[in-house]
């Protein structure tokens, strides 16, 4: 507010004479000290430099940085520097001139001198040490300078942000805090929050989120204990909701991070897998549409279409490590899996949708497709459920099959159960007379049949053909491929009646407990009906890879540490857990009846 013109008059002549009287015990300021200016005149906080000044200096810096305030706020960065550095040139002396040294850092990081900006409000918070709100100012602006330069000493800075400053800028501190949290890998974050200053209001941001990745990798009460240690401290709201959704156990399963997930798909291949790659592809599709209605930051997708053989492969995977690949969707074929899985410079998770059998050697590569220990480990507890304490096993002659009958067997000969005879043909075998007549001669109480499908549509009407099913007391079981809905719709219902199997999900008209969503997310998203459930497998690798990464933080490190503690994933394809390396369903027992599945007690 202006005095009137007397007024002016007799306060400028009183600022002289203090001048004039400097030293002498006038009541008036001693030399160089800055007198106030009558009540309403000027600007409140430090100047930049000791000295006299005048109501009328004091006056003008007010319009000045007013002025500047404007232009900065309006986008006229230019104006408002060249404001901020005449104010500080010609009215340093005066009291709030120091925030023409904040309006110079502002308007630097404005214009993208990052250096400049950072030195200008380091400049600001030493000339008010004193003042809490002030400083508080100053450590924040200086920490988005940081953050938006990419400066050393960003997250640091957040903490110098002095406890007592303003709730605005304590609650724009926390906002930033809440920015940059998901995106530090776990161990940063776990290095973060055992080193920094206990903030009251920053360091619970980092902690809860701690606790949020601790809570999704299946470490309930660690996650706990951070998440108590967050309360005791005092976070702003957002914080605290998460803190105690962590204690209460009702934390939402998916977490906002962004990450970048690689795809290598040959869909540019052969006729047969160039269908299967596109197939995935579109349930790989639908699982980032998904993911992009879902967050705020939704995941990144880079694909290779074009990778047909090892070598390729091998390129392809350099080059999406290089893109920042926190997973990794495909090849289809184990040789190419093999490829991949050794071209890896990081711990970078990889999950193939096809490949029946996984490399030997290597971690962190798995396969959606591939021979699963609890199908094995679910066929022998049904046989020993139903007391068959022998058995002859028929199985194909291949690796896969070979794999599958060493889960089932170690499971029931360490249930009790004694394998009197293992029985193997070579692929593509389409007589089974032999194999028949030795499981006749032995009379087992069980008969097990491992076997592909294609198989199982083959051998599934011998059985009765050379009266196996007529043995006193037989029971046949059959492994999770009876299930399957092209032996179900192939073979003659009365080939597979009363056989004894398992299944990943009995439900009609679906695969996994997540199936109706996946169906539902397809149809919209394509506008079309889903023509094969291939796409199935694409969407649960992506969905599966999705989460760690999030838990993750998009680093693949903890990317893949976070998909082995993947536990009770409800998939299209099943329910799925991961599991000393592998990737593994739920099963249940059931009979087949009328080409359906009945359930049985476990």
């Amino acid at each position: 507010m202006r005095r009137d013109s007397s007024a002016r008059a007799s306060a400028q002549c009183l600022a002289v004479a203090c001048i004039v009287l400097a030293g002498a015990a006038s009541g008036c300021a001693s030399a160089g000290m800055p007198a106030p200016p009558p009540a309403g005149v000027g600007l409140p906080g430090a100047a930049i430099r000791e000295g006299a000044y005048t109501v009328a200096e004091a006056e003008s810096l007010a319009e000045i940085i007013l002025e500047a305030e404007r232009l900065l706020a309006a986008g006229e960065t230019a104006g408002a520097l060249d404001l901020a550095l005449e104010a500080e040139a010609r009215y340093g002396a005066v009291p709030g001139s120091s925030r023409a040294v904040l309006l110079r850092a502002a308007a630097l990081r404005e214009l993208g001198d990052f250096g400049g900006a950072e030195a200008a409000a380091d400049s600001y918070v030493a000339l008010v040490p004193d003042d809490p709100e002030a400083a508080g100012r100053g450590y924040l602006l200086r920490a988005e300078i940081r953050l938006a330069g990419g400066l050393a000493g960003g997250l640091e800075a957040l903490f110098d942000v002095p406890p007592g400053a303003g709730e605005a800028e304590l609650a724009r501190t926390e906002d930033l805090a809440e920015i940059w949290a998901p995106q530090l890998g776990s161990a940063e974050l776990r290095d973060l929050t055992a080193e920094a200053p206990r903030h009251p209001r920053v360091l619970p941001v980092f902690l809860a989120e701690l606790a949020v990745r601790r809570f999704l990798a299946g470490e309930a009460a660690a996650a706990r204990a951070i998440a108590e240690e967050v309360l005791d401290l005092s976070p702003g709201p957002s914080t605290v909701a998460r803190a105690t959704d962590v204690v209460n156990g009702t934390l939402p399963e998916s977490v906002d991070v962004a990450g970048t997930i690689g795809a290598i798909l040959p869909v540019f291949g052969s006729p047969t897998a160039s269908r299967i790659a596109r197939e995935i592809a579109e349930g790989v599709e639908v699982a980032i549409a998904i993911e992009e209605g879902e967050f705020a930051r939704p995941a990144r997708l880079v694909s290779v279409d074009d990778a047909v053989g090892p070598d390729e492969v091998e390129a392809a995977v350099r080059r999406l490590e290089g893109d920042g690949a926190a997973g990794l969707i495909g090849p289809l074929q184990e040789s190419d899996v093999l490829a991949a899985a050794r071209a890896r410079s990081t711990p970078v998770p990889l999950v193939s949708p096809t490949a029946r059998l996984i490399p030997e050697g290597v971690s962190g590569v798995y396969s959606l497709n591939g021979i699963d220990p609890n199908a094995g480990a679910a066929l022998a507890e049904l046989a020993l459920s139903r007391a068959v304490g022998t058995a002859v096993v028929l199985h194909t002659d291949s690796p896969e099959m070979h794999e599958e009958f060493g889960w089932f067997s170690e499971a029931y000969r360490s249930g009790g159960g004694r394998i009197i005879r293992v029985i193997t043909f070579p692929p593509g075998s389409t007589g089974f007379a032999a194999q028949m007549r030795e499981v006749r001669e032995l009379r087992p109480e069980g008969l097990v049949l491992i076997l592909p499908p294609g198989d199982v549509e083959l051998l599934a009407p011998q059985i009765a053909f050379y009266g196996v099913d007529g043995i006193p007391g037989i029971r046949i079981f059959g492994s999770q491929a009876w299930t399957s809905e092209s032996v179900l719709q192939n073979v003659q219902a009365r080939s597979t009646e009363g056989v004894f199997s398992v299944t990943s999900w009995a439900e009609a008209g679906a695969f996994g407990p997540g199936w109706q969503r996946f169906v539902q997310a397809y149809e919209e998203h394509f506008q079309q009906s889903l023509r094969s459930p291939t796409a199935a497998l694409g969407y649960d690798a992506a969905r599966l890879l999705l989460r760690a990464a999030r838990v993750g933080a998009g680093d693949p490190t903890d990317t893949a540490a976070s998909f082995e503690a993947i536990v009770g994933y409800a998939g299209a394809t099943g329910l799925i857990s991961v599991t000393e390396g592998r990737i593994r369903r739920s099963f249940v027992p059931v009979r087949i009846e009328n080409r359906s599945l009945v359930l049985l007690d476990p």
